[in-house]
């Protein structure tokens, strides 16, 4: 039977999923997730800005901003990380994978971390928090050959 482990590799706009068999196999690319909204400015996003309402029972007719409590953008990021933990349980229940390795801005790796459901956080062996999204496989590998036994 072989083990593999998964290396998730990931930030606000994007994501690429490894995988290795251990000492000597390097890492072969599963599935590469593209996700452009993450790149996306607040205010290219939002339609308009956030409404204006009357102060209730304050006898006062002027009007108050009303505010958000997520962005736009930190709403995309969110589910993004939200569908990237869904990928990981699934995955995990095909028994795709053994051990996880996570990978990612500190930001985006507590949402991961956040979202993934217990038995897939039980799973992760280890995790980087640095955007390594950028890094080409094999600087990749060799960054990471200590952490993942490759």
């Amino acid at each position: 039977m072989v083990y593999s482990t998964w290396i998730l590799v990931a930030h606000d706009a994007g994501a690429r999923v490894f995988e290795t068999q251990g000492r000597g196999t390097g890492l072969e690319l599963v599935e590469e997730i593209e996700h452009p909204e993450g790149r996306a400015r607040d205010r290219d996003m939002a339609s308009d800005r956030p409404g204006r309402s009357f102060r209730k029972n304050s006898g006062d007719p002027r009007r108050a901003a009303m505010s958000q409590s997520e962005g736009p953008h930190e709403r995309a990021v969110s589910d993004f990380a939200r569908a990237l933990a869904e990928k990981l349980k699934d995955a995990r229940m095909q028994n795709r994978y053994w051990r996880l390795v996570l990978v990612a801005p500190p930001r985006f790796l507590g949402l991961l971390r956040s979202s993934l459901d217990g038995p897939t956080a039980k799973l992760v062996t280890a995790s980087l928090d640095k955007d390594l999204a950028s890094e080409k496989t094999s600087e990749l590998a060799e960054r990471l050959s200590e952490m993942i036994a490759l």
